[in-house]
């Protein structure tokens, strides 16, 4: 497999930032949604710092995704796409690499605004945004918004890549999947 994208299929260095994106995207949702079941106040803070983190992660893995795709263009589509089919894809996907920015900044930038910066090892990891409520509250208010985008756009994916395996019986979904030897 080689590293860089070619035009018939992903590269090594794409598939591997779309998986681990994708992995640490889902666990996210869940995790956001069940840790405010946490009861045990150390446990909660515990968690929500590696909700934190894992987000900045993300981040710093999209704006590396962002760079990879720039620098890497895509394979060329295939001619069993009609216009509107490509159309949709690249809509989804750009709405992915924006949500999947704004998601995480969004936290941090709540993060900031309650007075609560992640913590790595004891370092914290701080943005210019003063400790401000209404800041806070808009912030949460996007990020929340921001994972109803994201638990539609993922669907979106999932089915697209399901219709082009199972009914168009072409190879889009095999494109991004790793090889097997």
């Amino acid at each position: 497999m080689t590293i860089r994208n070619s035009p018939e299929k992903y590269g090594s260095i794409a598939k591997l930032l779309h998986w681990v994106i994708a992995l640490l995207v889902v666990l996210m949702l869940f995790l956001g949604y069940f840790m405010s079941d946490i009861k045990d106040k150390t446990l909660f803070a515990k968690v929500v710092n590696i909700h934190k983190l894992t987000g900045i992660t993300i981040l710093i893995l999209m704006v590396l995704r962002v760079l990879w795709t720039w620098a890497n263009p895509k394979p060329v589509p295939l001619s069993t796409s009609a216009i509107w089919e490509r159309f949709l894809e690249r809509t989804v996907h750009i709405l992915f690499y924006i949500v999947l920015i704004a998601m995480p900044l969004s936290g941090w930038i709540m993060a900031m605004a309650e007075g609560h910066p992640p913590k790595l090892f004891g370092w914290l990891i701080k943005l210019p945004v003063p400790k401000n409520e209404t800041t806070g509250n808009v912030s949460m208010d996007i990020h929340s918004s921001l994972a109803i985008v994201i638990i539609v756009l993922v669907s979106i994916h999932i089915l697209a890549a399901l219709y082009h395996y199972v009914f168009k019986k072409d190879k889009i979904l095999q494109l991004m999947l790793p090889e097997v030897k």
